[in-house]
């Protein structure tokens, strides 16, 4: 593990109404407007995949979209969404990672596999 986090991941917008959220939900939905770093893609997957995360992301029609960045370059960012029934990421800055610069997959280790992708080639220049 290194001292610098390598992730960040922030709540990005509303993409429709707010659904009736639970206490917990409402408190993760809080904490996420606020920048939250994670040290290895394995603690973001972990976190993704928590039972809190699913509970806040579980409701359809998406809702909430987040954005996923690289926490020695801010300007290097992904978008996110989670829903019940897919992931999708939107490259905006098109790094040429995704056809079209659009994921969409339905399980946590395409999830993985997609960001790691996304990762290596966004953070090259730094190797």
């Amino acid at each position: 593990m290194t001292d610098q986090p390598l992730l960040t991941m922030v709540k990005k917008q509303e993409l429709g109404p707010k659904p009736s959220l639970t206490t917990e939900d409402e408190l993760l939905e809080q904490t996420l407007c606020m920048l939250c770093s994670f040290y290895s893609l394995a603690d973001l997957m972990s976190f993704i995949a928590s039972t809190k995360f699913v509970s806040l992301t579980s409701h359809e029609p998406p809702w909430i979209g987040f954005e996923i960045g690289i926490y020695k370059d801010h300007t290097k960012t992904i978008e996110f969404i989670a829903s019940p029934t897919e992931f999708v990421l939107a490259d905006s800055q098109m790094s040429g990672a995704f056809d079209g610069n659009i994921w969409r997959g339905m399980d946590h280790p395409a999830l993985h596999d997609a960001l790691k992708l996304w990762l290596n080639i966004s953070m090259s220049e730094f190797q």
